[in-house]
């Protein structure tokens, strides 16, 4: 395997992980009651997982960046 099929399989897995990632963050606009196991409130779990969402996607983008050299999409 040459090193820019390696680094052409590292930006797809990155890829894969961020629409993964924004597809899961679709659906928590779809909160229940029952999804609040904490009793924290929708409106908290909301801003909870949103939060969360936001770190784990800023983490990926920083770790494509840094090691493939694709750095703009």
């Amino acid at each position: 395997m040459s090193l820019d099929e390696y680094e052409r399989g590292m930006r797809r897995g990155y890829n894969s992980s961020l629409r993964i990632l924004r597809e899961f963050d679709m659906k928590v606009f779809d909160l229940t009651d029952k999804d609040d196991i904490y009793n924290v409130g929708k409106s908290n779990l909301y801003n909870i997982q949103k939060d969360l969402i936001h770190e784990i996607y800023g983490a990926i983008k920083k770790e494509k960046e840094e090691y493939t050299d694709d750095q703009f999409s």
